[in-house]
């Protein structure tokens, strides 16, 4: 090759990295980058032409045929290589083979992510830095992949919150906790945990057309919505709802004795002064055409609401309830938080709870249920059967020894009317473990909204029960014991060390 032909070939180069570091540092294609794209394109014509003789010899040699049938092959093979792996990233199939199925995706999330027809985007806020933000980001990526792997529709996105303060200020995001929101047709949601349970009721919450409407009756002294300061308020418990895309209304009953049409469920959070026996009768009214009913009460003060739960077929028992506990000085009694550690198995509300977790209760009374007619009770929390339940907080009076309910669902006909519709109601002996300090103390917040989620009946919010991954235990009696030590053990390496020995001798002696 002469040397005009390589300098034609350096000088088209030098126009083709001209033209690359161009278009990267402007960030778009301009009119030089033409410039230097046909100057190239010159110097290569020009170069060919100059030598097309050593070019025609060159490519009629018997060495470059077969080194471009090589190449040629070379580059089938990695064609080929390139195309399995897109569809391999396109169309694969994945096998679970754990006992508990923990990889797999609940049949009710798999047809929630098939039903969507937009684009659903998933952001994931952290700040660079944060302790365990990144073993967040590793379990949030792997739970979104299942879900993704249904439905391409599905978008995840990490926003680094200093790098991007915009989105983060749009979303209310000022930590590096590991924030996740969910959005869909401008519709967003909070994800409290990274779980397929938070995931797939965020999806069920987004993807509802129209807010589900929580009232919260006032004027008996009930426990404030607005109150955020206070301990016994009840603004963190409205925050909740409202990020869960309820629509959270005060309904002062006492002035207007009817119940709304849009009334999805109403909330009495322990009142202190009685209802009023127009305000009474409306709330059966309300039962009588199906509504759904969250009753929480103070203890030693049912303020008049006895006769509505015992035509529920429970009777609030006016007591006390606290745990036992074992000290070294034997058994007392523990004036703390009352544990509600016994659920209903069976319950949609309890199901999905752990045996070894607990609700929380401050000074609860307990509630006793009896069997009446076109009435279902279900006993959703009770005390271990090591509790007591005492008349006065004084506990000067001999206590009840046993395991008390606290909270019951009922559901049923009103007064067994076969013209009435199936109403439903969760009554609580306690309403601080919804207040500010208790509500996100261990299970309190699950077992609220579950219940707001059940008497709204969107069952498919809690439906999902987590999975625990199940330890595999290999027990080997004496027998099988010794027939894995003599046959394995022992006599593998003692084969592996003479098959060695022998092959090192024989190459050495060959």
């Amino acid at each position: 090759m002469s040397k005009f032909s390589k300098l034609a070939f350096l000088f088209a180069g030098i126009s083709l990295v001209c033209m690359s570091i161009t278009r990267y540092l402007l960030g778009e294609w301009v009119n030089f980058c033409w410039v230097a794209l046909c100057l190239a394109i010159f110097f290569v014509v020009i170069g060919l032409i100059k030598d097309r003789v050593f070019f025609k010899e060159f490519f009629t040699m018997k060495t470059t045929k077969e080194g471009m049938s090589m190449g040629v092959l070379i580059l089938l093979m990695v064609a080929l290589l390139a195309v399995v792996n897109y569809l391999g990233v396109k169309h694969y199939w994945t096998f679970d083979f754990s006992n508990a199925q923990t990889n797999t995706l609940a049949e009710q999330s798999i047809q929630l992510v098939k039903n969507l027809d937009s684009e659903l985007k998933v952001y994931f806020f952290y700040k660079k830095g944060t302790e365990g933000n990144e073993e967040n980001r590793r379990q949030f990526r792997e739970l979104i992949k299942k879900y993704q792997d249904i439905n391409p529709k599905i978008q995840l996105e990490f926003v680094e919150v200093n790098e991007r303060p915009d989105i983060a200020k749009d979303f209310g995001v000022d930590k590096g906790s590991g924030s996740a929101f969910v959005v869909y047709k401008g519709r967003r949601n909070l994800l409290q945990k990274i779980d397929e349970q938070e995931f797939t009721s965020s999806l069920v919450k987004v993807t509802r057309d129209k807010n589900k409407t929580i009232y919260f009756t006032v004027g008996h002294g009930e426990q404030s919505l607005e109150e955020a300061k206070e301990g016994l308020g009840l603004n963190a418990l409205k925050l909740m709802l409202e990020r869960n895309r309820y629509t959270v209304k005060p309904l002062p009953l006492i002035q207007d004795p009817k119940v709304p049409e849009d009334a999805d469920v109403i909330v009495i959070a322990g009142p202190v002064q009685n209802f009023l026996d127009h305000e009474i009768a409306a709330l059966e009214e309300y039962l009588k055409r199906g509504g759904s009913l969250f009753i929480a009460l103070e203890s030693q003060n049912s303020a008049n609401l006895e006769k509505l739960v015992k035509k529920m077929g429970i009777t609030p028992q006016n007591d006390y309830v606290f745990n036992i506990v074992d000290t070294v000085m034997g058994q007392g009694v523990n004036q703390g938080p009352v544990m509600g550690a016994v659920f209903s198995p069976m319950n949609q509300i309890t199901k999905g709870f752990g045996q070894s977790e607990v609700t929380l209760f401050r000074h609860p009374q307990s509630l006793k249920k009896q069997d009446l007619p076109g009435m279902s009770v279900d006993e959703l929390v009770r005390t271990n059967p090591k509790s007591m339940s005492f008349r006065s907080l004084s506990m000067k009076e001999d206590g009840n020894l046993g395991s008390f309910a606290l909270v019951d669902e009922v559901t049923g006909k009103w007064d067994s009317d076969p013209k009435a519709k199936d109403f439903a109601a969760v009554v609580a002996g306690d309403v601080d473990f919804m207040t500010n300090q208790m509500l996100y103390q261990n299970l309190n917040r699950d077992l609220v909204l579950n219940s707001i989620a059940a008497l709204a009946k969107e069952e498919n919010l809690i439906s999902i029960s987590p999975k625990e991954p199940q330890a595999t235990q290999l027990l080997l009696t004496e027998t099988k014991f010794a027939v894995f030590l003599f046959a394995f053990i022992i006599p593998l390496p003692i084969i592996l060390l003479g098959i060695g020995t022998g092959l090192y001798f024989r190459r050495r002696n060959a």
